[in-house]
């Protein structure tokens, strides 16, 4: 019974010369095969942590909507008609809004009395107003 020969040892077949291992052309192939790999691996987790980030931004923002409706809810801020904006710090974060009141008729088979609607537009503090993170409405009895 034969033995193979050791990894180290040459090979020779039909005369041609061969070594165990890889040519420095297949090292090249796959470092090229890697890099790209890794590139586009890099730029979709960059892409996911914005996304992330947005989304985060975007819930808190709701959050900061939805908490100065249940204050007029609550009585704790007056709700007449008109506009006002100001801040309010939510999460660690600063947050810009504009509180939109107007008197609204609820389109109903109905006759249904008068009520207050009340659009929350939030944006981060750090940035122009056209940079909306959240849009809430809501709606009040007067």
């Amino acid at each position: 019974m034969k033995r193979p020969p050791p990894a180290h040892r040459h090979l020779h077949g039909r005369g041609n010369l061969r070594r165990f291992g890889f040519t420095l052309l297949e090292v090249l192939v796959a470092l090229t095969i890697l890099a790209v790999a890794l590139g586009a691996l890099i730029k979709g987790s960059s892409e996911h942590i914005r996304n992330t980030h947005y989304l985060q931004e975007r819930t808190l923002a709701h959050w900061v909507g939805q908490n100065l409706i249940a204050r007029h809810e609550a009585g704790l801020l007056a709700a007449r008609a008109g506009i006002r904006e100001g801040s309010v710090r939510q999460a660690e974060q600063d947050w810009d809004y504009r509180i939109e009141i107007r008197e609204e008729r609820p389109d109903a088979p109905l006759e249904l009395p008068q009520v207050l609607r009340i659009e929350v537009t939030v944006w981060p503090a750090s940035g122009p107003a056209t940079d909306v993170r959240a849009r809430t409405v809501g709606y009040l009895l007067p």
